[in-house]
Protein backbone atom coordinates (compact mmCIF):
# COMPACT_ATOMS: atom_id res chain seq x y z
CA UNK A 1 0.00 0.00 0.00
CA UNK A 2 2.70 2.04 1.17
CA UNK A 3 4.06 1.66 -2.82
CA UNK A 4 1.22 2.23 -4.62
CA UNK A 5 1.10 5.81 -2.12
CA UNK A 6 4.40 6.67 -2.76
CA UNK A 7 4.39 5.62 -6.51
CA UNK A 8 0.94 7.87 -6.92
CA UNK A 9 2.72 11.03 -4.70
CA UNK A 10 5.35 11.04 -7.44
CA UNK A 11 2.81 10.72 -10.19
CA UNK A 12 1.75 14.00 -8.82
CA UNK A 13 4.88 16.13 -8.49
CA UNK A 14 6.08 14.91 -12.30
CA UNK A 15 2.59 15.99 -13.45
CA UNK A 16 2.58 19.17 -11.98
CA UNK A 17 6.05 20.06 -12.61
CA UNK A 18 6.09 19.41 -16.01
CA UNK A 19 2.78 21.61 -16.85
CA UNK A 20 4.66 24.65 -14.31
CA UNK A 21 7.97 23.80 -16.71
CA UNK A 22 5.78 24.10 -20.21
CA UNK A 23 4.04 27.44 -18.77
CA UNK A 24 6.97 28.65 -18.17
CA UNK A 25 8.53 27.76 -21.82
CA UNK A 26 5.57 29.06 -23.11
CA UNK A 27 5.91 32.47 -20.78
CA UNK A 28 9.19 32.76 -21.47
CA UNK A 29 9.28 32.24 -25.52
CA UNK A 30 10.83 35.31 -27.41
CA UNK A 31 8.94 38.45 -27.84
CA UNK A 32 11.87 41.05 -29.40
CA UNK A 33 10.90 41.48 -33.10
CA UNK A 34 14.36 40.32 -33.92
CA UNK A 35 13.97 37.17 -32.98
CA UNK A 36 9.49 36.54 -32.98
CA UNK A 37 8.89 33.68 -35.74
CA UNK A 38 7.30 35.74 -39.06
CA UNK A 39 3.86 35.70 -39.79
CA UNK A 40 3.31 34.03 -43.23
CA UNK A 41 3.55 35.88 -46.88
CA UNK A 42 3.20 33.34 -49.51
CA UNK A 43 6.62 33.20 -49.57
CA UNK A 44 6.99 36.36 -50.74
CA UNK A 45 9.71 38.33 -48.19
CA UNK A 46 9.27 42.54 -48.35
CA UNK A 47 12.90 44.51 -48.99
CA UNK A 48 13.65 46.18 -45.95
CA UNK A 49 13.43 42.18 -44.61
CA UNK A 50 10.90 42.79 -41.83
CA UNK A 51 7.66 40.62 -42.29
CA UNK A 52 4.29 42.10 -42.90
CA UNK A 53 1.19 41.04 -44.67
CA UNK A 54 -1.63 42.08 -46.42
CA UNK A 55 -5.14 41.31 -44.60
CA UNK A 56 -7.63 41.63 -47.07
CA UNK A 57 -11.87 41.73 -47.75
CA UNK A 58 -11.15 39.70 -50.77
CA UNK A 59 -12.09 36.49 -49.36
CA UNK A 60 -15.52 37.70 -48.30
CA UNK A 61 -16.19 39.59 -51.99
CA UNK A 62 -16.95 38.45 -55.62
CA UNK A 63 -15.19 40.41 -58.27
CA UNK A 64 -16.89 41.14 -61.60
CA UNK A 65 -15.03 42.49 -64.43
CA UNK A 66 -16.05 45.95 -65.89
CA UNK A 67 -17.69 46.37 -62.91
CA UNK A 68 -16.45 48.74 -60.17
CA UNK A 69 -15.72 46.93 -56.39
CA UNK A 70 -14.95 47.70 -53.16
CA UNK A 71 -10.91 46.30 -51.87
CA UNK A 72 -10.65 47.06 -48.29
CA UNK A 73 -7.00 45.80 -46.69
CA UNK A 74 -4.65 46.77 -43.83
CA UNK A 75 -0.84 45.78 -43.24
CA UNK A 76 -0.04 43.67 -40.36
CA UNK A 77 3.32 43.50 -38.78
CA UNK A 78 5.06 40.15 -37.48
CA UNK A 79 3.17 40.82 -34.54
CA UNK A 80 -0.34 40.60 -35.42
CA UNK A 81 -0.19 44.59 -35.39
CA UNK A 82 -1.75 46.72 -37.44
CA UNK A 83 0.44 49.21 -39.15
CA UNK A 84 -0.97 52.80 -38.99
CA UNK A 85 2.11 54.76 -38.92
CA UNK A 86 2.91 55.20 -42.77
CA UNK A 87 5.73 57.74 -44.43
CA UNK A 88 4.52 60.06 -47.17
CA UNK A 89 6.75 58.88 -50.60
CA UNK A 90 5.95 60.41 -54.03
CA UNK A 91 2.80 62.48 -52.29
CA UNK A 92 1.20 59.29 -50.89
CA UNK A 93 1.42 56.72 -48.11
CA UNK A 94 0.42 53.83 -50.19
CA UNK A 95 0.86 52.82 -53.81
CA UNK A 96 -1.77 50.13 -55.12
CA UNK A 97 -0.50 48.16 -58.04
CA UNK A 98 -3.10 45.95 -59.62
CA UNK A 99 -1.67 43.26 -62.45
CA UNK A 100 -3.34 40.61 -64.33
CA UNK A 101 -0.74 37.60 -63.76
CA UNK A 102 0.18 37.51 -66.92
CA UNK A 103 0.88 40.96 -67.52
CA UNK A 104 -2.30 41.74 -70.04
CA UNK A 105 -3.07 44.46 -67.61
CA UNK A 106 -2.09 46.98 -65.18
CA UNK A 107 -3.22 49.70 -62.53
CA UNK A 108 -1.52 52.34 -60.32
CA UNK A 109 -4.53 52.99 -57.92
CA UNK A 110 -4.16 54.96 -54.50
CA UNK A 111 -6.69 54.35 -52.00
CA UNK A 112 -8.15 55.96 -48.86
CA UNK A 113 -7.01 55.59 -45.61
CA UNK A 114 -8.82 55.80 -42.17
CA UNK A 115 -6.43 56.92 -39.45
CA UNK A 116 -7.90 54.94 -36.81
CA UNK A 117 -8.29 51.84 -37.98
CA UNK A 118 -5.19 51.43 -40.24
CA UNK A 119 -7.62 50.53 -43.26
CA UNK A 120 -7.09 51.13 -46.85
CA UNK A 121 -10.06 51.13 -48.78
CA UNK A 122 -10.48 51.29 -52.79
CA UNK A 123 -14.24 52.20 -53.67
CA UNK A 124 -13.82 51.81 -57.27
CA UNK A 125 -11.61 49.43 -58.52
CA UNK A 126 -12.58 47.73 -61.90
CA UNK A 127 -10.81 44.68 -63.03
CA UNK A 128 -10.81 44.75 -66.86
CA UNK A 129 -11.20 41.50 -67.51
CA UNK A 130 -11.43 37.62 -65.81
CA UNK A 131 -8.87 35.96 -64.55
CA UNK A 132 -6.57 36.09 -61.69
CA UNK A 133 -4.57 39.29 -60.47
CA UNK A 134 -1.95 40.18 -57.97
CA UNK A 135 -2.36 43.23 -55.93
CA UNK A 136 0.95 44.26 -54.66
CA UNK A 137 0.88 47.48 -51.22
CA UNK A 138 3.97 49.65 -51.81
CA UNK A 139 4.65 51.76 -48.75
CA UNK A 140 7.02 52.99 -46.32
CA UNK A 141 6.50 52.35 -42.64
CA UNK A 142 7.81 55.91 -40.80
CA UNK A 143 9.48 53.48 -37.87
CA UNK A 144 10.67 50.51 -40.03
CA UNK A 145 14.14 49.44 -40.85
CA UNK A 146 16.31 52.19 -42.52
CA UNK A 147 18.89 52.51 -44.54
CA UNK A 148 22.99 53.50 -44.49
CA UNK A 149 21.20 57.16 -45.79
CA UNK A 150 19.16 57.07 -42.62
CA UNK A 151 15.71 56.52 -44.38
CA UNK A 152 13.05 54.28 -43.67
CA UNK A 153 13.27 51.27 -46.60
CA UNK A 154 10.40 50.77 -48.84
CA UNK A 155 8.13 47.28 -48.37
CA UNK A 156 5.84 45.77 -50.90
CA UNK A 157 3.87 43.00 -50.15
CA UNK A 158 1.01 41.76 -52.21
CA UNK A 159 -1.94 39.17 -52.24
CA UNK A 160 -3.26 36.84 -55.36
CA UNK A 161 -7.14 37.27 -56.27
CA UNK A 162 -9.26 35.71 -58.81
CA UNK A 163 -11.62 37.59 -60.83
CA UNK A 164 -14.51 36.61 -62.87
CA UNK A 165 -15.25 33.05 -64.47
CA UNK A 166 -11.43 31.42 -64.71
CA UNK A 167 -12.98 28.93 -67.55
CA UNK A 168 -12.98 31.92 -69.93
CA UNK A 169 -9.56 33.32 -69.26
CA UNK A 170 -6.42 32.50 -71.55
CA UNK A 171 -2.85 33.97 -70.82
CA UNK A 172 -1.74 36.03 -73.01
CA UNK A 173 2.23 35.39 -74.02
CA UNK A 174 3.96 38.89 -73.37
CA UNK A 175 4.91 40.69 -76.83
CA UNK A 176 8.51 40.72 -78.43
CA UNK A 177 11.02 43.07 -76.96
CA UNK A 178 10.26 45.98 -79.48
CA UNK A 179 12.31 49.78 -78.35
CA UNK A 180 9.23 52.02 -79.75
CA UNK A 181 5.47 52.63 -79.70
CA UNK A 182 3.14 55.22 -80.27
CA UNK A 183 0.99 55.59 -76.91
CA UNK A 184 -2.05 58.12 -76.74
CA UNK A 185 -1.14 60.30 -79.73
CA UNK A 186 3.11 60.06 -78.56
CA UNK A 187 5.68 58.32 -80.02
CA UNK A 188 8.05 56.59 -76.89
CA UNK A 189 11.12 55.01 -78.06
CA UNK A 190 13.06 53.41 -75.25
CA UNK A 191 17.01 52.70 -75.22
CA UNK A 192 19.04 50.89 -72.17
CA UNK A 193 22.41 51.47 -71.28
CA UNK A 194 24.42 49.12 -71.78
CA UNK A 195 22.53 47.92 -74.78
CA UNK A 196 22.84 44.09 -73.68
CA UNK A 197 20.67 43.81 -70.00
CA UNK A 198 21.48 41.45 -68.19
CA UNK A 199 20.96 40.18 -64.63
CA UNK A 200 22.57 42.26 -61.67
CA UNK A 201 24.22 44.70 -63.68
CA UNK A 202 22.49 48.29 -63.14
CA UNK A 203 20.89 49.41 -66.21
CA UNK A 204 19.58 52.67 -67.31
CA UNK A 205 16.03 52.60 -68.83
CA UNK A 206 15.67 56.06 -71.09
CA UNK A 207 12.54 57.07 -72.52
CA UNK A 208 12.77 59.52 -75.16
CA UNK A 209 8.89 60.97 -76.00
CA UNK A 210 7.82 63.13 -78.52
CA UNK A 211 4.75 64.30 -79.76
CA UNK A 212 3.82 65.21 -83.50
CA UNK A 213 8.09 64.96 -83.95
CA UNK A 214 9.13 66.92 -81.60
CA UNK A 215 10.74 65.87 -78.13
CA UNK A 216 8.40 66.30 -74.92
CA UNK A 217 10.26 68.81 -73.03
CA UNK A 218 7.68 70.25 -70.61
CA UNK A 219 6.30 66.78 -68.75
CA UNK A 220 4.62 67.90 -65.77
CA UNK A 221 5.28 66.03 -62.72
CA UNK A 222 3.11 63.35 -61.41
CA UNK A 223 3.07 61.70 -57.88
CA UNK A 224 5.93 63.92 -56.95
CA UNK A 225 8.67 62.45 -60.64
CA UNK A 226 9.03 63.17 -63.82
CA UNK A 227 8.07 59.12 -64.28
CA UNK A 228 7.73 56.32 -62.11
CA UNK A 229 8.57 52.69 -63.47
CA UNK A 230 7.11 49.52 -62.13
CA UNK A 231 8.94 46.71 -63.88
CA UNK A 232 7.46 42.91 -63.16
CA UNK A 233 9.73 39.30 -64.25
CA UNK A 234 7.23 37.20 -66.29
CA UNK A 235 5.82 34.00 -64.22
CA UNK A 236 6.79 34.82 -60.64
CA UNK A 237 6.09 38.51 -61.13
CA UNK A 238 9.09 39.94 -59.36
CA UNK A 239 8.53 43.48 -58.06
CA UNK A 240 10.72 46.72 -58.60
CA UNK A 241 9.74 49.96 -58.20
CA UNK A 242 11.69 53.03 -59.59
CA UNK A 243 11.47 56.61 -60.20
CA UNK A 244 12.65 59.06 -63.02
CA UNK A 245 17.13 59.74 -62.20
CA UNK A 246 16.16 63.50 -63.44
CA UNK A 247 13.40 64.99 -61.18
CA UNK A 248 14.28 68.45 -62.22
CA UNK A 249 11.31 70.14 -64.04
CA UNK A 250 13.11 73.24 -65.33
CA UNK A 251 15.73 71.49 -67.17
CA UNK A 252 14.54 68.45 -69.10
CA UNK A 253 15.78 66.91 -72.53
CA UNK A 254 12.80 65.28 -73.67
CA UNK A 255 14.62 61.95 -72.56
CA UNK A 256 13.66 60.52 -68.79
CA UNK A 257 16.29 57.67 -67.21
CA UNK A 258 15.26 55.21 -64.46
CA UNK A 259 18.08 53.10 -62.98
CA UNK A 260 17.36 49.37 -62.40
CA UNK A 261 19.11 45.82 -61.70
CA UNK A 262 17.25 43.34 -62.85
CA UNK A 263 17.55 40.87 -60.20
CA UNK A 264 17.34 37.10 -62.26
CA UNK A 265 17.24 36.97 -65.81
CA UNK A 266 13.98 35.96 -67.87
CA UNK A 267 11.38 38.35 -69.69
CA UNK A 268 10.24 41.30 -68.14
CA UNK A 269 7.45 44.24 -68.50
CA UNK A 270 8.07 47.43 -67.58
CA UNK A 271 5.50 50.04 -66.85
CA UNK A 272 6.13 53.95 -66.45
CA UNK A 273 3.99 56.64 -66.47
CA UNK A 274 4.41 60.36 -67.16
CA UNK A 275 2.12 63.38 -67.18
CA UNK A 276 1.77 65.95 -70.32
CA UNK A 277 -1.09 68.57 -70.47
CA UNK A 278 -2.31 67.04 -67.47
CA UNK A 279 -2.94 63.78 -68.99
CA UNK A 280 -1.40 60.47 -67.54
CA UNK A 281 0.19 59.10 -70.23
CA UNK A 282 1.25 54.83 -69.50
CA UNK A 283 3.46 53.03 -71.60
CA UNK A 284 4.75 49.14 -71.52
CA UNK A 285 7.53 47.67 -73.29
CA UNK A 286 9.30 44.24 -73.06
CA UNK A 287 12.76 43.70 -71.81
CA UNK A 288 14.41 40.51 -72.47
CA UNK A 289 17.49 39.72 -69.47
CA UNK A 290 20.32 37.76 -70.02
CA UNK A 291 22.22 35.80 -67.20
CA UNK A 292 24.43 37.72 -65.44
CA UNK A 293 28.14 36.67 -64.72
CA UNK A 294 26.99 35.73 -61.17
CA UNK A 295 23.83 34.89 -61.34
CA UNK A 296 22.04 31.66 -60.67
CA UNK A 297 18.44 30.43 -62.49
CA UNK A 298 17.82 31.26 -58.27
CA UNK A 299 17.46 34.42 -56.30
CA UNK A 300 18.52 34.89 -53.07
CA UNK A 301 15.31 34.59 -50.44
CA UNK A 302 16.27 38.35 -49.36
CA UNK A 303 16.23 39.60 -53.21
CA UNK A 304 12.66 37.97 -54.43
CA UNK A 305 10.60 41.29 -54.05
CA UNK A 306 12.43 44.89 -54.23
CA UNK A 307 10.65 48.40 -53.65
CA UNK A 308 11.16 51.88 -54.86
Amino acid sequence: MKQFLLIGIVALILFVGGGWVLTRQRASAPTSTDTMPHMPMDARPVQSHRSYEVLSSAGQQTYVPKTPSVYTFSVMDDQGNTLKDFATVHEKIMHVIVVRTDLAEFQHVHPAFNEETGAFTLTNLVFPSDGPYRIFADFTPSQGQKGPDGMPLGVTISEDITVGDQSTYAPQPLAKDVRQKTVGGYTVQLAATPASVRAQVSTTLSFALTRRGTLVKNLEPYLGALGHTVVLREGDLEFLHTHALNEDAATQTGTVDFAVTFPRDGMYKVFSQFQHAGKVLTTDFVVSVARGAATSTEAPADHQMMGH
